[in-house]
C-alpha cells in the first residue's frame, strides 16, 4: 500500500474513533456533570465542531505536502535515526511515544510563548466554558502551523511513521477526556495526574488566571509539567467555580468571526 494512502486510511480511522469517543465523552457529561447549567451553550458545539473539521480537512488535503517538506528538511539536518539505533520493538514504540509526547508539551509551551503564536491559539483558551467539544476547538491555521512544525522535527529524529499517526489518534481522543465537563471522583483524578493529564488537571490551564494558564501544558503525560516546574493545582471546589476563558477578549459565537479571531486585537 503506498504511503499516501495508508495516511489517508490511518486518518479516515481516527475521524471514526473520534466521533464515537466524542459520544461517549458528551453521555458521560449529562450522566455525571461537574459544572451545571449549559444547556443554552450547545451553539457553541457547532462552532467548535465546525473548526475541528475544517482544521481535520485541511490537514488531511495538506498531509502528501507535509511529508515531502519533512522529507527535504531531514536531508538538509542529518540526525541519526531512531529507527536505525538496533532497539527492539517495544522499546523503539515507548522511546518514540516519549519524544513525540514531549514534543508536542514544547510546542503547546511555544504557543503560550511566542505572541503570533498565541493569537493562533487564544481561539482554543477563548471559550468560556469547557466540554468535549472544546477539545477540538482549535484554530486551523494552528493545527497547520504545529503539525508542520512537529512532523517535520520527528522526521529529522527518525521516529517510526507509524507510531507518529498512532499517537496522533490516541491523542485527538484524549482531548476529549481531558476537557469533559465530569464530576470524576477527587482521589482517582488525584492519583492518575501523578502520570497522565486529566480533567480536574487540565481545567487549571483553561482559568482566566494566567498564571494558571500558563501551566499544565501537557498533552497525554503530566510527568512533563512535573519535571519542567509547570505544574499547577486547585482543590477540587474551587475548580467547579473557577472563571474560564481570556480575559478582556469576547469570543466570536459563529464560524467566520471564530476564523477571524487571530486577526484581532
Amino acid at each position: 500500500m503506498p504511503l499516501s494512502d495508508l495516511i489517508f486510511d490511518l486518518n479516515r480511522w481516527q475521524l471514526a474513533v473520534t466521533a464515537v469517543v466524542f459520544v461517549l465523552c458528551v453521555g458521560a457529561e449529562q450522566l455525571w456533570p461537574q459544572v451545571r447549567g449549559r444547556d443554552a451553550q450547545r451553539k457553541r458545539w457547532i462552532v467548535n465542531l465546525l473548526l475541528f473539521g475544517v482544521g481535520f480537512g485541511a490537514l488531511l488535503l495538506l498531509a502528501p505536502w507535509i511529508q515531502q517538506l519533512a522529507v527535504v528538511v531531514d536531508r538538509f539536518i542529518p540526525f541519526p535515526p531512531l529507527v536505525s539505533m538496533g532497539l527492539p520493538v517495544w522499546l523503539l514504540i515507548l522511546v518514540s511515544f516519549l519524544l513525540i509526547d514531549v514534543l508536542a508539551y514544547l510546542t503547546h509551551l511555544t504557543f503560550h510563548s511566542v505572541p503570533l503564536l498565541w493569537r493562533l491559539h487564544r481561539t482554543h483558551h477563548s471559550d468560556p466554558l469547557m466540554d468535549a467539544s472544546t477539545g477540538v476547538r482549535h484554530h486551523p491555521l494552528e493545527a497547520i502551523v504545529g503539525g508542520v512544525a512537529q512532523f517535520c522535527i520527528l522526521a529529522i529524529l527518525g521516529v517510526p511513521l507509524l507510531v507518529i499517526l498512532g499517537y496522533g489518534v490516541v491523542a485527538g481522543v484524549w482531548q476529549f477526556v481531558t476537557h469533559m465537563d465530569v464530576a470524576l471522583p477527587e482521589p482517582i483524578d488525584r492519583v492518575a495526574r501523578l502520570v497522565i493529564v486529566t480533567p480536574g488537571m487540565h481545567r487549571v490551564h483553561h482559568s482566566v488566571r494566567m498564571d494558571e494558564g500558563n501551566s499544565n501544558f501537557g498533552m497525554i503525560l503530566s510527568i512533563w509539567d512535573r519535571l519542567f516546574g509547570t505544574y499547577r493545582r486547585r482543590a477540587v471546589i474551587e475548580r467547579c467555580t473557577m472563571a474560564l476563558g481570556v480575559g478582556g477578549f469576547v469570543p466570536a459565537t459563529d464560524i467566520v468571526g471564530s476564523l477571524r479571531e487571530p486577526f484581532r486585537r
